[in-house]
Order: structure tokens, then C-alpha cells, then sequence
């Protein structure tokens, strides 16, 4: 006669799943969040550039100078 097989294993697997599942589920969360700020900043950025066109050439020369600065700082 078979002899039935142990739920016990059954049971880790199962909490080991829904233990991997949160973190599947956090990590995604996580990913949304960023990608939620980040595409909020570029709208943000559009907004101001439509609404002021010399505000990216601003930026631009502010990208440029930091970017010169860096270079001296390594030297």
C-alpha cells in the first residue's frame, strides 16, 4: 500500500512562493514608483521648456559648465 506523502514539504514550498511573490510584488512597486517620479520630472520639464524657451538654453549652458568643472576637478 502507497503511503500518502508529507504535506510538510508542500507547506515550505508554499511560503517559500509567497515569500518570493512579495518580493516580486515590492521590487515592482519599487520600479513603478522611480519610473512615476522620473516621468513626472520630464513633464515638469517639457511644461517649463514650452512655457519658457530660454530656460533650456539655460540649462544647456548649465549642463556645459558643469560638465567643464568636472574636467578641471579631475586634473
Amino acid at each position: 500500500m502507497a503511503e500518502p506523502e508529507s504535506q510538510e514539504g508542500n507547506y515550505d514550498n508554499r511560503g517559500k512562493n509567497a515569500e518570493n511573490f512579495k518580493m516580486d510584488v515590492k521590487e515592482c512597486l519599487q520600479e513603478m514608483e522611480r519610473l512615476t517620479v522620473h516621468i513626472a520630472c520630464m513633464t515638469y520639464d517639457c511644461v517649463n521648456i514650452q512655457t519658457n524657451p530660454d530656460l533650456f538654453n539655460a540649462m544647456q549652458h548649465l549642463d556645459h559648465v558643469f560638465l567643464r568643472c568636472r574636467e578641471q576637478i579631475k586634473k
